[in-house]
């Protein structure tokens, strides 16, 4: 029964095209921001098919030597985050030179990072325990951090699921990697 339903189920798509024309139309960077962190789930069968539950953007601030949070999904898995958290969203600081957190590796490096446990997106702004609070209140399983290349000071963007990393897939890497480079060319305009 559950080949068939396989079969019959239409792989539901992001409008990748249509993302791109309303991150354009954001009246201030503020907008902007919220757009990117929110527009995947605008297509509700597609992020729920993708198992993606939290979109974060991420701007290195050369100034301060940290990572600033500048824009978080508003999901239900989001406000569950922030909900327990011991240090507000905005307030949470990560150092660009970090050498165990994953945001700081993906803007140093270039390259995507991964992580089950969410100490290595949070340390050591928050303990483990603290972090993995948060995860667990998300109901978060696997998080990945793309790098937002192009930009003069770097950024990232973390993408969390709801799902185990042995499921994630093509399709997730797919939709990261397609989704970055958009916010990556928007951010540029």
């Amino acid at each position: 029964m559950a080949a068939m339903a396989k079969q019959t189920l239409e792989d539901p798509q992001i409008d990748y095209a249509h993302i791109k024309q309303s991150l354009s139309s954001a009246s201030d960077k503020q907008e902007l921001y919220q757009l990117i962190v929110n527009s995947p789930f605008d297509y509700t069968v597609a992020s729920a098919h993708l198992f993606l539950g939290i979109v974060v953007l991420l701007f290195a601030n050369p100034e301060t030597g940290n990572i600033d949070r500048i824009a978080l999904s508003e999901t239900e898995l989001a406000k569950n985050t922030t909900d327990v958290s011991y240090v507000p969203f905005n307030q949470i600081k990560i150092p660009l030179d970090h050498s165990e957190n994953i945001i700081s590796m993906a803007i140093r490096t270039g390259k995507p990072q991964n992580t089950t446990d969410w100490k290595n997106l949070f340390e050591p702004a928050l303990t483990a325990e603290q972090a993995r609070l948060n995860q667990a209140s998300g109901g978060i399983a696997y998080s990945a951090v793309y790098p937002l290349a192009g930009l003069p000071d770097g950024g990232a963007m973390i993408f969390s699921y709801f799902q185990y990393m042995h499921n994630i897939g093509e399709a997730q890497h797919d939709f990261m990697r397609q989704y970055s480079e958009l916010v990556s060319s928007a951010l540029k305009a």
